[in-house]
């Protein structure tokens, strides 16, 4: 035995060894025993495992990423959950990529809150929806449970921008509600299609409807015409590009300003359609104004043409429609009317009324049909053809056989100008009516005429002035201001005076003409086939023999009431007959008839502005007189030259 350092046996080796020489022996037999267990197990096989088939891949759980109801986050760079957070969140980066159902929601990054099913996403935000829709930030703030979007700028975005097609809405802050399919501003935003461009302090805009809603200082602009509409409230649709109107709205144009509360704006079309009582300012070249104010409009630009209507419901409050000529003091009323301010022809119907302004007295026209336009004149000293004054159609095929028209007007040398100048043209058509303070009339047509300052009246025409009553087959009549100085009939007439009881002074011919002096007969010429009945008075103002007297020409002047000259040749016939003996037959020229009842009325001036008479209601005596044959019958021109020759 070996001994230690000290001389002593070393035992704690030989016990080590000892426990070493026994563990290796445990150690060899539990080996030696799993071999013969394997080497037993191997022995009881009989078959060989079969090949797999396919290739074997995990498992991963299926889910639905298209839920309505749930926010998925499909992509990011990264993804830590912050520690020590009140609430739990994800925070990720790089390329992050949201859906909810077919919405996509792209970012630089976001916080993404599974349990909430929201996330706050910044840095290049956009929403994507199909191939239709697409929303641009820098913020979004979206909640999945309610699916409403708050989207705002920022710097990766100096504006939030929503494209859908050809539409474009540009804001600073931008909501949108998934459910309703609706995005609004609040804020100030701009919309634009491929025809208009909106602005408002409110807007919202509906992407599945394509209904667009504005409120406070709206603005449209046509970017192809430069129109512009000025409101507090628009309805529009970027698909028709209709604007419904429902408050008070002003459209400015180039030369037209329509002012209204209520109706449509088509504007691809330039066709406005208006409700509610409404008013088209319509400006010519040398910017004077014409205006048109109806109950309803309708407005069409491609044809230059506007439409009033006046109220059919009585249970609305009813105004006619309104033309006004402001440069030229004319105001065409009616039922209906129409306006081209191209042609800048007018035309009523439906009880229209006409009332000429520019002088001191007004004069008024009534008929079943009432035009109104502009004749551009090229003075020149020749005469004019009547059919150069652009009558309308309508007013020429109201001229019968009974009803010759002239074959020229005379220009006077004081009207001839140094270039062309526009006049007015006034055409009252079927049953018409004038009146003026100091002079009336009634004929089937009746035409006033700016440049030459004459009232043409054709087809049974009448004339009243104070106490004088004349009528033929055509009156011209000439105004010095709104005074009638001359009345000329062509083509045969009579003229009458009412002396006392069933007695009237009469005077007939084949042309006469009347010079007026402050209303009172000044001259009268009475060529071809002269008849004249008269009740001379005597010097005591009394009455006492009937004059009948025949010639071929006939000259008057007076001196205020008194006959200064009184004159008729080459030939005078004729019987003066006591008052007591004369006989009913002979009170009267052949023809002769007392028309006092179809006489228009001072109460037929009405009031300017505002539609308060029954004018265009025709009195039964009125129908009657134009259903009946004329009074006279026409004779051709070259009958009339030989009776004045």
């Amino acid at each position: 035995m070996k001994k230690n350092g000290f001389g002593k046996p070393n035992y704690i080796l030989y016990v080590l060894a000892a426990v070493l020489a026994a563990g290796s022996f445990s150690v060899i037999q539990s080996a030696m025993a799993q071999n013969k267990r394997i080497r037993e197990a191997e022995k009881k096989e009989n078959y060989n495992r079969p090949a797999p088939t396919r290739p074997i891949k995990p498992t991963i759980p299926d889910a639905n990423r298209y839920q309505d109801d749930k926010v998925f986050l499909e992509y990011a760079d990264s993804l830590f959950r912050p520690a020590h957070e009140y609430e739990e969140f994800q925070v990720v980066k790089g390329s992050v990529k949201f859906r909810q159902g077919g919405m996509w929601m792209f970012c630089d990054s976001a916080y993404y809150y599974p349990q909430k099913n929201s996330m706050d996403a910044f840095g290049h935000v956009e929403m994507r929806q199909g191939d239709t829709l697409f929303v641009f930030a820098d913020k979004l703030y979206y909640d999945g449970l309610s699916k409403h979007a708050t989207l705002t700028h920022g710097p990766s975005r100096g504006d939030v921008v929503l494209k859908n097609r050809n539409v474009t809405l540009t804001t600073d802050s931008l909501d949108y509600d998934l459910n309703s399919e609706i995005g609004w501003y609040s804020t100030g935003g701009v919309l634009e299609d491929d025809v208009n461009t909106l602005t408002s302090d409110y807007g919202e805009y509906s992407p599945s409807t394509k209904m667009a809603r504005f409120r406070y200082d709206v603005v449209l602009v046509n970017r192809k015409d430069g129109y512009r509409l000025l409101t507090e409230e628009l309805e529009y649709n970027t698909a028709t590009h209709i604007a419904n109107i429902n408050t008070l709205t002003r459209i400015e144009g180039a030369n037209d300003t329509i002012i209204t509360t209520q109706g449509f704006y088509n504007t691809s079309t330039d066709r406005a359609e208006l409700t509610s009582r409404s008013t088209i300012l319509h400006r010519d070249s040398s910017l004077n104004v014409t205006t048109l104010e109806g109950d309803s409009i309708i407005y069409d630009k491609a044809t230059r043409t506007s439409r009033a209507f006046m109220f059919r419901d009585g249970r609305k409050h009813r105004a006619p429609m309104v033309i006004t000529d402001t440069a030229r003091k004319v105001m065409l009323i009616g039922g209906y009317g129409e306006y081209n301010d191209s042609t800048r022809f007018a035309f009523s119907t439906d009880y229209p009324l006409l009332m000429e302004f520019s002088r001191p007295d007004t004069i008024f026209l009534r008929a079943d049909t009432i035009l109104s336009f502009i004749e551009t004149v090229i003075p020149q000293r020749d005469t004019v053809p009547l059919d150069s004054l652009a009558l309308d159609s309508l007013a020429r095929d109201s001229m019968t056989s009974d009803s010759q028209a002239p074959d020229s007007l005379d220009i006077r040398p004081d009207t001839i100008l140094s270039g062309p100048k526009d006049f007015h043209v006034a055409r009252a058509i079927g049953r018409a009516r004038f009146f003026n303070q100091d002079i009336q009339g009634i004929a089937d047509t009746l035409l006033l005429r700016e440049q030459d300052s004459i009232l043409y009246m054709f087809r049974k025409p009448v004339v009243w002035t104070g106490e004088r009553q004349v009528y033929g087959n055509r009156i011209d009549v000439h105004f010095n201001d709104s005074t009638p100085d001359w009345a000329d009939l062509p083509e045969w007439g009579m003229a009458a005076e009412h002396i006392a009881e069933d007695f009237y002074d009469q005077l007939t011919g084949a042309h006469m003409k009347a010079w007026l002096e402050d209303q009172r007969l000044k001259r009268l010429e009475v060529d071809g086939n002269v008849i004249a009945i008269m009740l001379p008075q005597e010097k005591d103002s009394s009455y006492n023999k009937l004059v009948h007297a025949e010639s071929s020409y006939l000259t008057l002047d007076m001196d205020s009431t008194e006959v200064k000259h009184l004159k008729m040749w080459p030939e005078v016939s004729g019987t003066v007959t006591p008052i007591f003996e004369v006989k009913k037959s002979q009170q009267y020229i052949e023809g002769f008839r007392w028309l006092e009842a179809l006489r228009p009325k001072r109460q037929w001036y009405g009031d300017r502005l505002h539609w308060n008479d029954e004018l265009g209601d025709i009195p039964e005596e009125l129908e009657k007189y134009f259903n009946e044959p004329p009074l006279f019958k026409s004779i051709p021109k070259t009958s009339r030259e030989s009776v004045r020759r």
